[in-house]
């Protein structure tokens, strides 16, 4: 069995944990830069170790039989750079969205990244949308493969929408501005003086959420508005079950920073929850306008209005729209099958030798 060293931002359940650990056919080692990245320590194990503390690549490689390096977003696959001309070994690199932009004013960072394109074996981008900017910044056609994420469908079981008289609206993710969350929240300002029992719930953590505090504030969104910061999966399983819509205003932000496809989608999709969200980045990969859910121009609080009062007002669409959200996450975004394809491009970079 072939082992994979994979390079991470941090140690925590959002980190793409089955991406590193459970790929079929192959063992990993599960690599952080600093002991300050281990941010849950029941994920920590003896397969998971520190770049800071590697002091020979050649001898650390030999040591733990790795065949391959998997960087898993595009700043840390530049660090990995020269581990990976010191060990000769193939490096993967997942593009997930911030790192196919400019964002964050990263000094030289798109001159590194061509660099990249020219030393790395293979690119992950996370939707045909982000293998397209790649691909405008000169990455290769051929050295790209689109690897969608994938949702464990164990845990989110498909019930068909209760057409009940309740109007719960929820939005789950960052408290950043690609999340549009302020864009929703003005979208429902100009529904909810026609649904007065309408709620908005908006759960994240992040820079934004004093901002957002005070935009609902001046909203006069009152009791209608909850503002959770981040949750447990069970509890934000639990909202889910309460929600009738499922809403992500994602955004370009004015940093250039994007979204790939939110996984909180695919999550709402699967449970069977309707859907609204934006034509924003790979998002129509995944919902198309009028079958699985609807879509909206991103950064558009009249549309995104519109398209809420829509949903309210022909409740009656909402399983067709579910069920066929069910089906589209099934064929498409089963982490099963998308951690079958990952084994199989890594199969394709080593020849099939194992």
């Amino acid at each position: 069995m072939s082992t994979v060293m994979h390079l991470n931002l941090r140690v925590d359940p959002t980190q793409y944990i089955p991406q590193i650990r459970n790929v079929p056919g192959y063992d990993y080692i599960h690599l952080i830069r600093q002991p300050k990245y281990l941010i849950d320590p029941s994920l920590f194990n003896e397969k998971v170790y520190f770049l800071n503390e590697i002091f020979s690549p050649e001898e650390y490689v030999k040591k733990n039989d790795i065949s391959l390096l998997h960087a898993h977003h595009g700043q840390l696959a530049v660090l990995l750079l020269p581990f990976k001309m010191k060990t000769k070994l193939p490096l993967v690199t997942s593009i997930r969205g911030v790192d196919a932009t400019l964002a964050e004013g990263r000094v030289g960072y798109k001159e590194n990244m061509k660099t990249l394109f020219e030393k790395g074996e293979r690119f992950f981008p996370v939707c045909n949308y982000l293998a397209d900017r790649m691909n405008s910044w000169g990455c290769p056609t051929e050295k790209m493969r689109v690897l969608y994420g994938g949702v464990d469908l164990n845990q989110f079981t498909y019930n068909p929408p209760i057409l009940g008289e309740s109007q719960n609206i929820l939005s789950v993710g960052r408290l950043v501005e690609k999340k549009g969350h302020h864009i929703l929240m003005q979208a429902f300002k100009k529904i909810k003086d026609k649904y007065p029992k309408a709620t908005l719930t908006i759960i994240g953590s992040g820079v934004l959420q004093e901002p957002l505090k005070v935009l609902a504030t001046q909203l006069n969104l009152g009791d209608s508005f909850r503002l959770l910061s981040h949750l447990p999966k069970d509890q934000v399983h639990k909202e889910m079950s309460k929600a009738d819509l499922f809403c992500a205003a994602s955004l370009e932000a004015s940093d250039g920073n994007v979204e790939g496809i939110p996984n909180t989608i695919k999550e709402a999709m699967a449970t069977g929850i309707p859907v609204i969200s934006t034509t924003h980045a790979g998002i129509p990969e995944l919902v198309t306008h009028n079958k699985e859910g609807i879509l909206v121009e991103e950064n558009n609080v009249k549309q995104l209005a519109e398209a809420l009062e829509f949903m309210l007002e022909n409740r009656e669409k909402w399983e067709g729209f579910t069920s066929e959200a069910r089906k589209k996450v099934e064929l498409k975004f089963d982490q099963t099958k998308q951690l079958q394809q990952q084994a199989q491009f890594y199969d394709e970079l080593l020849g099939g030798l194992k």
